[in-house]
């Protein structure tokens, strides 16, 4: 099989009927394991990888994950109240936003926010108290690199759809699904992920997920059709998977394209519950209707997350840009950025209410910001800072979830993160602990050591894990 043949497949002035590629020159390449890691359209790699085992697969089906990253170094530990050591409260909280010691306090999913937080304020602005009361969030206090540009080490490489794939987190259609790919650089932790779906429309993941679902779900494809399919694309050079993930019709073009005829399958997209805007509690809780764009904002960030939420994909990730707020200064600009933020928390965990299912919620920024010393609560952000601070949230429809603490390492007198405890300065090690409370409320800790090998110990996970399932 040639490129040239497959780049004039994939030429859109070309009718394609005229150059479909024959089982013979499919079978020229001899039978080609396929590469699961490869960059391929996300709807193929669900149908190649289904098969793929995890470690502890087991018949429970795992809480659904979605990660939301906040790009450019948000200011988090301006909202949540950061503690020492001791569990109290520091002497001062100039350098982060909240002036002296002695402001408003606001308990909030087991956890304490300043009163002037926006971000609680968000949260609390879309999402009902029922909910908030099921729902426990845990800081993690460690050092992270400005704005992913600075020293490698201290990258927050967070990335764990790898480890969640192999953990059984599988998508019943789909693997990752990512919205705003193009504003930030998180980067895999441990094992990379065998694909992620890039969503800029919601065209874009419904029409992956429709055609998968028919694949994968109705067994309307043979072995031998997922072999000729599995050698057309391993045959396919990068240019030619980005031409062909770049439209719509990608994965009924390969399925032409690798020979395979069946009109049943071409024809039998359609007909899973991937559509938000159909749906009435995504509509309730992000605002839309069955009239709104495709491309609207909130129906793709709808889209991700009620997919992730009914296991169409397996991990939802959401990337929310501007958040290096310290420039020009002006604190209503970062207190809008973190009202926005608090709002999309908020709708994860509302909509996930509404529909009665769990789910776990991870709230990652590189770097952060310091503040211009001051006794007021409202003083601006003046600078970029190392010390950060993660948040880890769950959300249980039985109301059964236990905390036992709502902070990971600590902050000191002077106001910075310790960098002496587990999390404080490995970004191995904070994934490491995100992934032990997730895995913990699977009931599969036991698998921890697989999935991040060289990191936590027993002991250490014991200092950790802070998310119990009843």
């Amino acid at each position: 099989m040639k490129n040239e043949k497959l780049a004039l497949v994939l030429n859109e002035k070309v009718e394609k009927s005229q150059l479909r590629l024959t089982r013979r020159e499919l079978l020229e390449s001899g039978l080609i394991g396929f590469a699961a890691h490869a960059a391929i359209p996300g709807a193929v790699a669900s149908i190649l990888t289904a098969s793929t085992k995890a470690y502890g697969q087991s018949e429970a089906a795992m809480i659904p994950f979605i990660t939301l990253s906040l790009s450019g170094g948000a200011a988090l530990h301006g909202n949540f109240v950061v503690r020492n050591s001791g569990g109290d409260l520091l002497g001062s909280y100039r350098k982060l936003g909240l002036g002296r010691n002695g402001f408003g306090i606001t308990n909030l999913m087991g956890a304490q926010f300043a009163s002037s937080s926006q971000m609680h304020r968000g949260i609390q602005s879309v999402c009902p108290t029922a909910a908030l009361s099921k729902t426990k969030l845990v800081g993690i206090c460690t050092n992270t690199a400005n704005d992913t540009t600075g020293n490698a080490a201290t990258r927050p490489f967070y990335d764990l759809s790898g480890p969640l794939e192999r953990a059984g987190l599988v998508g019943k259609i789909l693997p990752s699904a990512h919205k705003g790919s193009n504003l930030e650089n998180l980067r895999p932790v441990f094992t990379s992920p065998s694909s992620v779906l890039s969503v800029t429309s919601l065209s874009t993941l419904t029409g992956a997920l429709q055609y998968s679902s028919a694949l994968a779900n109705n067994n309307l494809m043979g072995s031998n059709q997922r072999k000729l399919l599995s050698k057309f694309v391993n045959r396919m050079t990068q240019s030619q998977v980005a031409k062909l993930n770049s439209t719509d019709e990608g994965v009924k073009t390969a399925l032409q394209e690798a020979g395979i005829k069946s009109n049943s399958i071409i024809q039998s997209g359609g007909g899973t519950d991937v559509d938000p805007r159909r749906n009435v509690s995504a509509q309730a809780v992000y605002g839309i209707t069955t009239a709104t764009a495709t491309n609207n904002d909130s129906v793709i960030t709808a889209a991700v997350v009620m997919n992730a939420l009914n296991g169409n994909i397996s991990h939802g990730r959401i990337t929310m840009g501007g958040y290096d707020y310290h420039s020009p200064g002006l604190r209503n600009v970062a207190d809008t950025k973190d009202y926005a933020s608090g709002q999309m928390i908020g709708r994860m965990i509302a909509l996930a209410h509404r529909m009665a299912k769990p789910v776990f919620i991870f709230v990652t920024t590189d770097g952060s910001c310091v503040a211009a010393e001051s006794e007021s609560a409202t003083s601006i952000w003046s600078s970029d800072y190392q010390s950060s601070v993660q948040f880890i949230i769950s959300y249980d429809p039985s109301g059964k979830l236990k905390s036992s603490g709502s902070q990971i390492g600590h902050y000191s007198a002077d106001q910075s993160v310790d960098t002496s405890t587990l999390v404080g300065s490995r970004p191995d090690y904070v994934a490491a602990a995100i992934l032990a409370n997730y895995l913990n409320l699977n009931n599969k800790l036991g698998i921890f050591r697989q999935l991040a090998p060289a990191t936590l110990q027993a002991d250490d996970l014991e200092k950790v894990v802070k998310l119990h399932a009843s």
